[in-house]
This record gives structure tokens, sequence and C-alpha cells, in this order.
């Protein structure tokens, strides 16, 4: 029996400092994994505009945001300050530009012992009302599959993942084109997926095949959404929005009912009517021509 108390008490002993030396380990191991989201801004030369991040937590049903932690803005590469998140997760600090161009926000959580977090790019878009602004489908700009994935009719805009799909042929160096001489740029995306999804996932499809640098914005689901974004950026100084790219029977209409010009794609294989009014294009090719005559 004493035998055999010592030899327990001596594997208890070991296992205790065993535990105490992968106790660091385990600490660091149960360091909160954040993600970081930061939206787009669009403001004039001269006019402040508020820049946004959130600091999120991906749970099993949900993301929920972490609050108390400092974020660190840095615009065109350049320090503009810091700013704690609240407690759903956001936080905000406030830039003017002075120069017109699309500058490279990013987001980085200040290090500390309790989150961990990548740091998150966004566009600050600083444009002058002089140039027109382009709406762009971003369904129109893969090569989509011969079958629609998701054709569902009462949404503004069609459903795409874009990730694993390549370029419409063409679409990158037209649209470049378009943004160089003529346009700027605001691509629009279905919100179906939650928030760091598919605007993410659009972002570095966009980067990855070479898109020109754009105004990345999500339109909500339902019949009058598209419509109210444009009234929106509308009421916002935005009265220069003049035409529009897509693949779908809704962005026509939406796009000739507030007087804007629209070229459409061939829609997969769905034969939709289109407005009267709506320019129809084979490829992108035709489409930049179309918009430039």
């Amino acid at each position: 029996m004493g035998s055999g108390t010592a030899t327990a008490g001596l594997v208890l002993t070991l296992l205790l400092i065993g535990a105490l030396e992968a106790a660091p380990a385990v600490r660091a191991a149960d360091k909160i994994a954040g993600s970081l989201i930061v939206r787009d801004a669009l403001t004039m030369p001269g006019r402040p505009v508020m820049l946004q991040a959130r600091l999120v937590h991906d749970g099993l049903l949900q993301q929920t945001g972490i609050g108390g932690e400092q974020l660190e803005f840095v615009v065109a590469g350049k320090k503009i300050g810091t700013a704690m998140t609240g407690g759903d997760g956001r936080a905000f600090r406030e830039q003017t530009p002075r120069m017109p161009g699309n500058q490279v926000i990013t987001v980085r959580l200040v290090p500390n012992k309790r989150v961990e977090s990548p740091e998150a790019t966004a566009t600050l878009a600083c444009w002058e009302r002089r140039r027109p602004i382009l709406l762009v489908e971003a369904a129109a700009l893969a090569e989509m599959p011969r079958a629609p994935s998701f054709p569902i009719p009462s949404l503004p805009l069609e459903i795409a993942d874009l990730a694993g799909l390549p370029p419409a042929p063409d679409a990158a160096e037209e649209l470049k084109r378009l943004a160089e001489f003529f346009y700027n740029v605001i691509y629009l995306s279905s919100s179906d997926r939650q928030e760091i999804g598919k605007k993410e996932d659009l972002r570095a499809w966009l980067r990855q095949h070479r898109f020109p640098t754009g105004l990345s914005l999500t339109v909500s689901p339902g019949e009058t959404a598209l419509s109210e974004k444009i009234d929106e950026l509308k009421a916002e100084g935005w009265d220069n929005l003049k035409a529009g790219i897509g693949r779908t029977r809704k962005f026509a209409e939406t796009l000739v009912a507030h007087r804007m010009t629209v070229v459409i794609m061939p829609a997969t294989t769905r034969d939709e009517e289109v407005p009267k009014k709506a320019i129809l294009a084979k490829d992108w090719k035709e489409a930049r021509k179309k918009l430039q005559s």
C-alpha cells in the first residue's frame, strides 16, 4: 500500500508539473481570434468622411462584436489615429482627404494580450462630382456557368459567388479603359451573406484578376433595394450617376427608371426581356464601345 501510494503521488506530481509548464501555451491558445471588417468610404475633396471598421469573432451561428479594443487607422500609408471599438465591435475615425483619387485604408488591431486579428484594407474614394460614375453589377464581371446558379427574379442583383470563377473575357481590360478615361467605378453585390463574407470575397477576387480600383457597395435583398441605394447616393450629392453594366432585367429596369444609360450582357442561358432603352452587348469590348459612343 505504501509503495503504491508513493507511486501514485509521484505520478500526480509529474502531471501537475507538466500542466504548469503547459499553462502559458494554453493561455496563448485561448486568445480570441478576431476578424477585421473595413467599409469602403466615399467623399469629395475637402469633405470629411467617417471611416468605419468592425472587429468581430466568428461564432458557430453568427459574428459577435469585440468591444474595448484599440484599432489603428492608416490611409495611404500614413497613420491618422486610433479608435476604440464599442460593444458591437465598431470603431470610427474621421478623415478629410484633400486630393481626388482612390486611397487604401488599412486598419490594424493594436497588439494586446486578449485578441489577435490580421489587418484589413478597404478603399477611400475621394471623387470629384464632374466625373461620371459607372455602376457595375458584380455578376457581369465573371464568366458565368451555362446554367444560372440562383435565378431569383425578386432581387435587383443576381446572386453570384465569384470565388473560383474566371473573369469574363476582356472584362478587366475594358473596365480599366473606362475607369482610366471616363468613369469612377462602383461595384455592386448582393448582401445575401454575412458582412464579412461576400464583400471580402469580391474584393479579393477583383484584386486577383486586376480589375480597376473602385468602391464596393452591397445592396440588400428586395425589389426596391437598388433604387433606394441610388436615391441614397444622389441625396449625398452624387447626381453624376450616369451609367451601368449588368446582367439582369431588374438591374436594367432600375437604371432606366433613374434615366441612366445601362448596358446588359447576355444573361447566361436565360432569355429575359429587358427595357427598350437598355443597350444589349455581346461582350465587354462591345459594352465599352457602347458607353463611349
